[in-house]
């Protein structure tokens, strides 16, 4: 059994979901502490503003005396300004967008959302796109699991814990996990081989990677999303 494992990010590249969709397991990884003023993919993502990458920023909240904070525990700082300034950066650049009312709705999900926690928005979008991409997979949150461990055994004993027979790092992790510790544990590497697909861009001349899943859904739509995600799946997990 494939178990993938990463941190709740803010609307994720495409990346993310190909992860996702390529596990029999995702766990979220919202326990582990990080510092709200750097914790980047947390609160923040690309998408296309004026013909350009633009990043579009969450600003948390800092407690006295703390620098670092377990990431389900990282408030969004006054969110109704948030909600404003966002929206109105998402119809200024996107309104044109083949794909907008469609995905405009996903959009409001995140800033209409009643808790402040900002890994609970999070994950509650994350599971809502992959709920309109059809991507079925068991999804865990790492602070059910109580495991107290860090760096790679934190990576061996959640997969562990919840079943796990293989591990899938990201493709940028190669060189960096110690293998050996994950044979010793009997737990196998599958790294994820994400191939970025070229989709039509409406606001840009030349195709910029590495956005939000939004830029996608706002210009193929939907239905087009996921056909370009499951183009990439990995023959049976």
């Amino acid at each position: 059994m494939i178990v993938a494992i990463h941190q709740p990010n803010f609307f994720p590249w495409l990346g993310f979901f190909d992860k996702i969709n390529k596990a029999n397991i995702f766990v979220y990884l919202n326990h582990v502490e990080n510092n709200p003023r750097t914790a980047i993919y947390t609160k923040r993502t690309k998408i296309i503003v004026n013909g350009q990458e633009h990043w579009l920023t969450c600003n948390l909240k800092s407690e006295p005396g703390k620098v670092f904070l377990p990431i389900d525990n990282m408030k969004i700082d006054n969110p109704a300004r948030l909600r404003d300034k966002h929206i109105k950066t998402f119809e200024l650049s996107y309104k044109k967008a083949p794909y907008f009312e469609e995905t405009f709705g996903i959009i409001q999900e995140f800033y209409n959302h009643p808790s402040d926690l900002i890994s609970d928005r999070n994950i509650f979008t994350i599971d809502l796109i992959c709920k309109k991409l059809s991507i079925d997979v068991q999804k865990v949150k790492s602070s059910d699991l109580n495991i107290q461990t860090a760096s790679n055994q934190l990576l061996i004993d959640t997969v562990s814990k919840i079943g796990g027979s293989i591990y899938m790092p990201g493709g940028g992790a190669a060189g960096y996990q110690e293998d050996q510790m994950f044979k010793d544990n009997k737990i196998g590497l599958h790294f994820q081989d994400f191939k970025h697909p070229v989709y039509s861009q409406f606001n840009t001349a030349k195709f910029i990677p590495g956005l939000s899943i939004l830029d996608c859904l706002m210009n193929i739509g939907i239905s087009e999303t996921e056909i370009l995600l499951k183009s990439g799946q990995e023959g049976q997990k």
